[in-house]
This record gives C-alpha cells, structure tokens and sequence, in this order.
C-alpha cells in the first residue's frame, strides 16, 4: 500500500546494457518473443482510415501456476478504478488531492512492452541502470485500459491487476534453459506510443476509438476523468494564501482528457519483496515456486505539485485554465491543449490573475502559508524551448512527472527511468 512521504526522491535516466538473443518462449495466445511476431487474432480491422489499428486477441495466460515460471501482471491500483476520494478519511494514508478536489476515471489507456529479464541487478550498485545482459524478454505490445478491473487482486490487495503473459524460461539463450531457483534477474519494461496492432486486453468500444486517437498523435498514455471540487465538504474549512482570491471563479466540476507522447523505459526496478531492503531484481519463490511480478502504474504523478516521489497532489492549477471574470464558472472540459503553453511556476487563471495556493482537508507538514501556486521542478531544467532543453510549460511537467509512474510490484518498487522522448533526462 502507498503511503505520503512526501520524500525527495527524484527519478534520474540511467543506461544500462541489455543483450540481444533467439527469441523463444510460451506467452500464451496473443504473447509474443523478442524480435519475433506474437501470435493472436485480429479483434478489429486495421485501415487509414481508423489509424491502421488492428486490434489482436488477448488469452490470459493459465490461473495454474507453472513451476520455474515467471507470470507478469499490470495494475495501476486501486485509485484507477475508484479514484481519488474527497474528503480524505481520518489518518488516510492513501495520496489525495490537497486543494480539495475529488478526481474518478473513466478510461486510463497504456501500452506496454518489451518485458525483460536480465542478469545481476547488482552489477554495479552505484550505477542500477547497469545490469547483466538480459536473458528473457515477451513482447506484445499490450494495450489496456487500467481503469477497468482486472479480474486478479493485485498485490497487498490494492486494487487489481491483470495477468499479461508467463515466462517459462532463459528464452534469450541458445536453447532457452531454466530461470536459476536461486538467482535474481533485473526487471524492466517499456511504456511505449500506441501501435499499429496491439493485444487488446480489455478495451471496449470508446477506448479503441480512444486509442486510435493515440496511435494518430503518438501518444503513449491517455486518460479521460472527471474532477469535481468537494473542498465544501472540509474539515478544517480550506485555506487559501490569498483570501481575496475569489475561487468560485474556478468551475467546480471538470472533465478532462489528457495524451501524452512519453515513450520510457523502466530498468532494474526496486523489488520490496526482497531483503534487504531497497534490493532489486526479481527470483522465484521457494524450491522455484512460480514467481509473479506485477508492473504498477501509480496514476497520480502528473498531478504532482513538485517533481519528487509522492509529492502533495494538486487540480487548481488545471481547473484555472477555465475560470470566469465574474460570478460562478460553469462546468468545463480540460485537454492536453488547454494546458500547452501554460507557466507552471507562476500559475494564474485564465484572466492572467495569480492563483493562491489552496489547501482543504488536515494541515499537512510544510502546509503553503503565503505566496502563490507554484510547481516546482525540483531542479530539472525550465526552457520555453523544450525538449532536451527544458520543461517548457504545464503540459511538460505533468508528462515528466507521468514518466516516473513505473514500479514494481506494491509500494514503492522505484525503477531506472529512461525516457525515450526528448526531455530533460
């Protein structure tokens, strides 16, 4: 389970070397080998004129478990079914959004790829981008809609999880030998733009319209929701740095819809199953008990008020994109283009006005006292130019701070994160 450590924390883009090799493996129906075409069937024609999307089947792989096997899982947790509540229950410790805001998804679409095993985690533990080469890989890609339930309870019982595929041996190496009983492999996986055919797991009729859109802009995340503000509702009453500014300016209740182009590679993630702590890798259970690794996506990092691990989460800074000169904002609609070109570290609403900081529910340790809202990048570079240069506006830092939701299994299982985007690294 998450807890709010509001830790510093900042995932930094390492490399590491990964070994090419003969793809061989048992995927199930709709799972694939490195290098090599997945199996499956076309669940929905691909053409021009829908994106060239061709959408394969997807067969879970087997409930028995497979002795010496590894069986790969995918949940975004429990916030990406039943999202994010407001207010906050006593002692909660589960993220919630500072300002007051309750925020429910309605589609939460990624692809992933490229599940890889490699040798020696431990290789060089100054560097963990640097492993072994890598032994074992399935590919897909996999599309999937995380704000849909999985039909498995995902680990510690938070939220659930899909089973994606099993991976019964080296399939990388010549003649495709046993996973070692004893040995630990790095793990990693690629959140990558939407493809031309992937393994549909369990999108409906909106999502794959939805996920052509994403395969046209080449988008590798997309997520559609509604935020309602139930600061109303706060005990204590909400604070604000500024109480002249008028909020009800501010629509109370906003759909969004976002799509992000972030293309990353997750590496040789933190594995808290192991000991000790902060070991990374992954190993089968007892006498090579299957062993099951589950990819969590924490869906709140773009909301991040600072780009560290856990950070305070915020929507006024979305909300002000459709505030009103006068009177009460009706409901609005948020996209990707509303927050293009929009100054993170000085906020102001859609009058030019600076916005305040807000803070509804209990006071919290470092709780904004004066000034306006601010994001804070933490260091990593700010340049209107963007790209490799810098973050450039709102957009940017909420896309940044996606391409660190990878991590293994529950809690905080932190990976190497490469982005395979131009962006600060």
């Amino acid at each position: 389970m998450r807890t709010k450590l509001w830790s510093t924390v900042l995932m930094m883009g390492l490399l590491a070397a990964c070994g090419p090799g003969r793809p061989s493996t048992d995927a199930g129906s709709g799972g694939g080998s490195a290098g090599g075409g997945s199996a499956g069937g076309v669940s929905g024609g691909g053409s021009a004129g829908d994106a060239g999307v061709a959408f394969r089947a997807f067969t879970a792989p087997s409930t028995t478990p497979a002795s010496g096997a590894f069986l790969f899982t995918l949940t975004a947790e429990a916030s990406a079914t039943e999202g994010f509540g407001f207010p906050p229950p006593a002692g909660a410790m589960e993220p919630w959004f500072i300002d007051g805001w309750e925020v429910r998804y309605e589609h939460l679409l990624v692809t992933v790829d490229n599940l890889t095993l490699s040798e020696n985690p431990d290789l060089t533990p100054a560097n963990p981008g640097m492993t072994g080469p890598a032994v074992a890989r399935l590919t897909g890609p996999w599309a999937v809609d995380l704000a849909k339930e999985g039909p498995l309870d995902a680990k510690e019982m938070e939220g659930k999880a899909f089973a994606l595929a099993r991976l019964p041996n080296q399939n990388l190496k010549a003649g495709s030998p046993a996973f070692s009983t004893t040995a630990k492999y790095a793990f990693g996986f690629d959140l990558v733009a939407a493809d031309a055919s992937p393994i549909d797991v369990n999108l409906d009729a909106d999502a794959k319209a939805a996920y052509r859109e994403m395969r046209e802009k080449g988008w590798s995340y997309w997520v559609k929701g509604t935020a309602t503000w139930k600061g109303a509702m706060s005990t204590p009453v909400c604070r604000s740095t500024n109480a002249a500014y008028d909020f009800n300016r501010l629509p109370k209740v906003v759909r969004f819809s976002f799509g992000w182009r972030v293309p990353t590679t997750y590496k040789n993630c933190k594995n808290q199953e192991l000991m000790p702590a902060d070991s990374r890798g992954v190993q089968l259970g007892a006498n090579g008990a299957e062993a099951t690794v589950q990819m969590t996506l924490h869906n709140d990092h773009p909301f991040w008020d600072a780009l560290e691990e856990d950070a305070p989460l915020r929507f006024d800074a979305i909300a002000a994109r459709k505030s009103v000169a006068t009177g009460a904002a009706p409901d609005a609609t948020v996209t990707t283009a509303d927050i293009t070109g929009v100054d993170f570290e000085a906020v102001t609403d859609a009058q030019g006005n600076r916005v305040p900081f807000r803070s509804c529910g209990p006071a919290q340790m470092g709780e904004r006292t004066m000034g306006n809202l601010a994001l804070d990048p933490k260091g990593v570079p700010v340049n209107p130019a963007g790209g490799a240069q810098g973050l450039k506006d709102l957009a940017d830092y909420m896309a940044y701070n996606l391409s660190t939701f990878g991590h293994l299994n529950a809690g905080e299982g932190l990976c190497v994160v490469e982005r395979q985007y131009p962006s600060p690294q």
